[in-house]
């Protein structure tokens, strides 16, 4: 037999096996695979534990008001419509919700105060006056005299085409 878990075939045997369902000559099949074989013998050791826990455990009374106490808050649900249904999980929500809105409001509030601005002072637009030189300024003015003649001036061959 090869083994169920390594090439994942037949392995409902195993389960099958520590329930106690498997037919004979299958179940002596695994019986002589779990001698040789650990992971598989683990894996049958432990479905039996769950299998044993199962079949102890014996759930809870059922109080005799369960049933009216259901249906109450059934019908209690229903008649909330679905703004209940919005606002009910926000209650839950809204106590982890408050911190993070606070840390946001600091976050924003740190940003916008403490973006530098720059102010220029008096003293460095003197500075910056001072530092331009004479000659600068003349050619600056003789560059926009140049451009005042350049369109004030007509384009010959557009009167030419006016006038044809």
């Amino acid at each position: 037999m090869n083994c169920p878990i390594k090439t994942h075939e037949n392995t409902d045997w195993l389960l099958e096996y520590a329930a106690g369902r498997l037919d004979r000559e299958r179940a002596a099949a695994v019986a002589r695979h779990l001698e040789v074989c650990r992971e598989c013998a683990r894996l049958v050791e432990e479905q039996r534990v769950v299998w044993n826990t199962l079949e102890r455990w014996e759930p809870e009374v059922v109080s005799a008001d369960f049933d009216r106490r259901l249906y109450r808050r059934i019908d209690e649900a229903k008649a909330g419509g679905w703004m209940a249904r919005v606002f009910v999980p926000l209650k839950t929500l809204w106590r982890p919700m408050v911190p993070v809105a606070a840390a946001c409001l600091l976050i924003a509030a740190g940003v916008i105060l403490h973006s530098p601005q720059a102010l220029v002072s008096p003293a460095d637009s003197e500075a910056r006056v001072e530092k331009i030189e004479p000659e600068q300024v003349e050619r600056t003015l003789d560059d926009m005299q140049m451009l005042r003649e350049l369109a004030v001036r007509p384009n010959p061959e557009s009167q030419r085409s006016k006038s044809m």
